[in-house]
C-alpha cells in the first residue's frame, strides 16, 4: 500500500458524512429547546453588550470584574456569537445539511457544548439562591431552565451518537472475501 493510498483511505473515513438516522419527535423537541435556550441567551448576551457591561441580565459581574475588561461590549458580542454557533451545532443534528458534516466533527462539537452548557447551568442554579422557606419565582424559573438545559442537551448529544453510529457486523456474518 503506497502512501497516496493510505492517505486517500484516513481522507475517505474522516471526510465521510454522518448521515443520520432520522430524528424522533421527542429528540427533535430536545434539539428545539437547545436551540431556544442558546438563541435566548444570545439575547441576554447582545443587551448586555448594548449596556456594555459583562455578566447576564439581572446578574451583572460586580465593579471588580468589570474593571478587568477594557472592552467589556467586545467580550458579550464574543459571547453572543458561541450562543448563535451552538445553535447551529445542535440544529445540525436534525437537518439535512448537518448531515453532510462529518461525524467525528460534529460530535467534538456536539461535546464541548454539553460541557459548556452544563456549566453554565450549573452556574445559573447556584445563582438561583434557592430559599426553601420563601421561593420565588425568578428562583424557581432559573432552577427549571437550567435542569432543562442540562437534560436537553444530554439527549441532543447521546441521540446523534447513537442515530449516527454504524452497525458492526460479528465475524460469523462477515462475507469471506
Amino acid at each position: 500500500m503506497t502512501v497516496d493510498t493510505c492517505v486517500a483511505l484516513i481522507r475517505r473515513k474522516l471526510l465521510r458524512p454522518a448521515r443520520p438516522a432520522p430524528a424522533g419527535p421527542f429528540v427533535r423537541l430536545a434539539v428545539g429547546l437547545s436551540v431556544a435556550e442558546m438563541l435566548v441567551y444570545t439575547a441576554q448576551k447582545v443587551y448586555m453588550t448594548a449596556r456594555g457591561e459583562v455578566g447576564m441580565p439581572g446578574h451583572p459581574a460586580p465593579a471588580s470584574v468589570q474593571a478587568q475588561f477594557e472592552h467589556p461590549a467586545l467580550a458579550q458580542a464574543g459571547n453572543a456569537s458561541l450562543g448563535v454557533i451552538a445553535s447551529l451545532v445542535a440544529l445540525a443534528t436534525v437537518t439535512r445539511w448537518g448531515a453532510r458534516i462529518p461525524r467525528w466533527m460534529l460530535l467534538c462539537a456536539l461535546t464541548l457544548a454539553l460541557v459548556m452548557q452544563s456549566l453554565g447551568a450549573v452556574i445559573t442554579i447556584q445563582r438561583a439562591g434557592l430559599d426553601l422557606a420563601h421561593p420565588g419565582w425568578s428562583a424557581a424559573w432559573e432552577v427549571l431552565s437550567g435542569g432543562v438545559q442540562i437534560v436537553a442537551w444530554c439527549v441532543t448529544v447521546v441521540s446523534y451518537g447513537q442515530r449516527t453510529r454504524r452497525p458492526r457486523l460479528h465475524p460469523a456474518t462477515e462475507p469471506l472475501r
